[in-house]
C-alpha cells in the first residue's frame, strides 16, 4: 500500500468534502504547539486535504478552512487538558467515534516515519495503553474508506 493508493481511493470516494490543504508552515506550527512529530503519511494528507469528511466521518485537521469542530490543534489541546481522563501527550486524536472514543496516531512508537494508530477508549482511564489498530495512517484511512 502506498499514500498515491489512497489518493486514488479519496479521489473517488464520493460522499465526500475536503480542505484545500495546509501549508508547511501550518502542519509545523502544528507539530511545535503539540510537541510532537506527526506521520510522513500524516503529514501528506494534511498538505493534500487539511481535513475531511467522508460520509458521516470526519477526520481533524488543519487549514485555512478547517471547520472549528475539525481544528487539529483546539481538539488535540482539549483532550488533553480538559477532558476526562486527559488524553495521553504521545497520541494526537484523528477522529471522534462519537462516543467520546478516539482513533490516534502513536507517536511514541514513530518507526521510519510512520507510526500505529490507536483506539483511545475514554472510558479506560488515564493508565490504558491504546492497542493499535493500523500500523500507519494511510492504511488505516484506506480500510476506513472500503468500510464506508
Amino acid at each position: 500500500m502506498s499514500y498515491q493508493e489512497l489518493r486514488e481511493q479519496i479521489k473517488f470516494f464520493s460522499d465526500k468534502e475536503c480542505g484545500v490543504g495546509a501549508t508547511a508552515t501550518e502542519i509545523e506550527r502544528a507539530e511545535a504547539m503539540l510537541g510532537t512529530k506527526f506521520s510522513e503519511s500524516y503529514r501528506l494528507f494534511l498538505q493534500d486535504y487539511g481535513w475531511g469528511r467522508f460520509a458521516h466521518q470526519e477526520l481533524y485537521g488543519l487549514g485555512s478552512d478547517v471547520p472549528p469542530h475539525l481544528d487539529l490543534i483546539r481538539n488535540t489541546e482539549a483532550e488533553r487538558n480538559q477532558m476526562h481522563p486527559a488524553m495521553l501527550l504521545s497520541l494526537v486524536p484523528l477522529l471522534n467515534d462519537g462516543a467520546g472514543n478516539h482513533y490516534c496516531l502513536d507517536v511514541r512508537k514513530m518507526r521510519d516515519s510512520e507510526c500505529p494508530i490507536v483506539f483511545w477508549d475514554h472510558e479506560l482511564g488515564e493508565d490504558q495503553n491504546p492497542k493499535p489498530v493500523f500500523d500507519a495512517f494511510d492504511k488505516w484511512l484506506m480500510g476506513l474508506l472500503a468500510r464506508l
